[in-house]
């Protein structure tokens, strides 16, 4: 991490507090192309080849998006139509990756390092998400979040590359986000918080073991402690209870509920399960296969880091369990 990049990532957090402080449309798309213009030099990596691909193909479609999001506002501001928030929707729709404008985030996060994935995943969304709650109009929005749920739980079950398991989930997770948007701010910023935690956690552990692919975890030399870890943080990113993934989904499922929407609730919980299924399927494989270092106390990587992982998981059971008592 030289100077260069932490001023870049100063000005990357900067410029989404400037989005989310803004106070009018063109100064939240002003920090979403200062945020842009300071996360592609980050994406940089000289020991991958694809990165410069992915670094093109980002700043081609948040272009894309940008172009269609100002287009909106300017068309909003002269007063042609009134209609012009879909135009917004689509230019922020584009940027977020949302079905069915989600072809280039598996692409662009296979040439992609794991920390620059975490900030794809979580920081890159919070000035977007933030400016598509304020104009989100859910008659327009349920085409694509049903895209996005069914995209988001099939498209992972072929993939071998955990980057792109990832981007898929990530999809999906898109749709149950724009679906707590229905119901109130808190709900989709503590869903989002949720995913954010696990997000980097998972990113962090498989950046430290520097595994990419699923057949890097079945390696006889791979340790079982690791093993068992990596296997919590997988079951919590499907949204397997106990562990904290299944919190927010609860949450949002439970909403629903309330709301009345039945079948958009048996859509969500399907591909939910979906989802989980190739976790479970990657977990399982995983655990299965025979280590070279059986014994349960033989640790590679940091006892620090992992029981925090640890804790973070399963901070999920204690969480459910006091929201049942309150309730």
């Amino acid at each position: 991490m030289n100077s260069t990049k932490m001023m870049f990532l100063m000005f990357m957090l900067m410029s989404t507090m400037l989005s989310l402080s803004s106070n009018n449309w063109f100064g939240g798309w002003m920090g979403l192309e200062i945020n842009l213009m300071s996360f592609i030099p980050l994406m940089s990596n000289k020991f991958n080849y694809y990165s410069s691909e992915s670094m093109m193909k980002y700043f081609i479609i948040q272009s894309t998006g940008s172009m269609i999001m100002l287009m909106g506002i300017i068309m909003m501001s002269l007063k042609i139509n009134n209609q012009l928030d879909t135009l917004i929707m689509c230019g922020l729709m584009t940027k977020l990756g949302i079905a069915p404008f989600h072809m280039w985030i598996p692409s662009v996060v296979d040439g992609l390092s794991w920390l620059n994935c975490m900030l794809m995943f979580s920081w890159q969304k919070v000035g977007t998400l933030m400016l598509l709650s304020y104009s989100i109009n859910f008659s327009i929005m349920l085409l694509p979040i049903i895209f996005s749920l069914f995209i988001g739980s099939v498209g992972g079950i072929n993939q071998t590359s955990l980057k792109k398991i990832l981007a898929y989930s990530s999809i999906n997770n898109m749709g149950w986000i724009l679906i707590a948007m229905k119901s109130s701010m808190t709900l989709w910023l503590n869903y989002f918080v949720i995913y954010t935690i696990m997000i980097i956690s998972l990113t962090s552990m498989l950046n430290k073991m520097n595994i990419n692919y699923i057949n890097q975890c079945f390696l006889t030399s791979f340790n079982s402690m690791n093993k068992l870890f990596l296997s919590i943080m997988l079951f919590s990113m499907g949204g397997l209870p106990p562990m904290l993934g299944f919190l927010p989904k609860w949450m949002v499922l439970q909403s629903m509920i309330y709301n009345n929407d039945y079948l958009i609730s048996i859509i969500m919980l399907t591909t939910s399960l979906i989802t989980l299924f190739y976790y479970i399927r990657i977990s399982l494989m995983m655990i299965l296969v025979n280590s070279e270092k059986p014994k349960f106390m033989s640790i590679m990587i940091d006892k620090k880091i992992m029981f925090m992982f640890m804790l973070i998981n399963l901070l999920g059971f204690f969480l459910i369990m006091i929201m049942k008592s309150i309730n």
